[in-house]
């Protein structure tokens, strides 16, 4: 391991919020952390920084993804051990034996007082030593997504048999993951409880961008009707459901619009959005992948934000930090009522929730309507940006050590 230490500064920031000495030694366990992107990187991240607001003596266990980032390590309120390494699939026996290795001398090395596996691929390395006794007291994170896995394919199946019975604690990202959990795997109730991931400062307290100059750097009328999707772009987030949908807008709506996707994915799925959106006379704006700033920018311009996520055998909505992201800043959503999404939004009071299996036609009726309607749009943008104050990694943090350490 390779650990980055922060400096006394960084640490003398975290500490002083709320604490001045360390309550107890955490380490966090996860393979999508930073540089990686994504729901559970932002996740691991912000309760890092959270628990060592909380006077907590923080240390994450993950890999380089071969880049230099002891700057950006130096920085956090944590420290960060780095081991070489990228993305590892919860298939990949090889990486998950070797990652479940240095997961055994990071515990050995660090003497915690609690292990916390934020991830599958954690979860996976913990299960493996504790079947050997090498891990004790720890908990999980549960996202969502991996239940279906675990739960439908042979090898993580099978290397899953019986986890959930040994945590002291799991924490799922909300009520939804919950249920599934509760209703697929051996668990004892009361050792599962529910915490609702935040999301950073920033999208409370920055600015809001100069929509008029956003808009004009993505060549967009000061007019025109914005949708934006922030999103891994990928088929499971519902981007082809949008372009039908975009499609059967009546011609004076659909001239209105301009559609954004912020994200990254797949080539081919790229060059199938694009040729779907030609062919249906939808203006897509492909923004890439943005830093915080940039989105936080784009979504300031937008009218509505737009992400009906699709439940497949191999994914699942648990929650959506990207719906509440949207709401900080007092834009509404329209989604579709997979997984936790219904916790992420409130039907009619902050957003549109549709109905989980919604078609096309359903979501064109929803857009169309608030298109027409601003005033309807700023009443739910109003209420969503209320709704999001709650939504804090400091009170994610909070519960999360309530439950790990009692």
């Amino acid at each position: 391991m390779r650990p980055t230490r922060p400096p006394a500064a960084s640490r003398a920031r975290a500490g002083s919020r709320q604490a001045t000495r360390a309550v107890a030694r955490v380490l966090l366990l996860a393979y999508e952390f930073a540089p990686f992107r994504g729901g559970i990187a932002s996740l691991v991240d912000g309760l890092a920084t959270a628990m060592a607001g909380l006077g907590h003596d923080v240390h994450v266990l993950a890999p380089d993804y071969f880049r230099d980032n002891s700057a950006r390590d130096a920085d956090r309120a944590f420290t960060v051990h780095r081991f070489p390494g990228d993305f590892c699939s919860i298939q990949s026996v090889d990486k998950l034996t070797a990652f479940a290795t240095r997961c055994r001398h990071a515990i050995r090395e660090l003497q915690p007082d609690a292990v916390h596996a934020a991830d599958p691929q954690a979860q996976m390395a913990l299960t493996a030593l504790a079947r050997f006794g090498a891990a004790r007291d720890y908990g999980f994170t549960v996202h969502g997504t991996e239940l279906l896995r675990y739960h439908d394919e042979m090898m993580p199946r099978l290397w899953m048999r019986g986890a959930f019975r040994r945590p002291r604690a799991i924490i799922t990202v909300s009520n939804a993951v919950r249920g599934l959990l509760l209703e697929w795997f051996t668990v004892d109730p009361s050792r599962v409880t529910v915490a609702h991931p935040g999301i950073a400062r920033h999208w409370f307290d920055a600015p809001a961008a100069d929509r008029t100059e956003v808009r004009h750097r993505l060549s967009v009328d000061d007019d025109a009707t914005v949708l934006v999707t922030v999103a891994r772009r990928v088929r499971e987030k519902g981007h082809l459901l949008v372009v039908d949908a975009l499609a059967g807008l009546p011609t004076d709506l659909r001239d209105r619009v301009h559609w954004v996707v912020v994200g990254e994915g797949p080539p081919a799925f790229r060059t199938e959005l694009e040729d779907a959106a030609a062919r249906a006379s939808v203006r897509l704006h492909l923004a890439g992948e943005l830093g915080d700033d940039d989105v936080r920018a784009i979504i300031d311009a937008a009218d509505l934000f737009v992400m009906p996520s699709l439940r497949t055998p191999r994914r699942l909505e648990g929650f959506g930090i990207a719906y509440i992201e949207a709401a900080a800043r007092g834009v509404t959503a329209i989604a579709r009522a997979t997984g936790g999404v219904a916790e992420a939004i409130r039907d009619g009071e902050t957003g549109i929730v549709l109905p989980e299996y919604a078609t096309a036609d359903d979501l064109r009726d929803a857009i169309a309507h608030l298109i027409r309607d601003p005033h309807e749009r700023k009443r739910l943008g109003d209420a969503a940006r209320t709704f999001a104050a709650d939504f804090t990694w400091s009170r994610h943090a909070a519960r999360v050590c309530t439950h790990l350490f009692t």
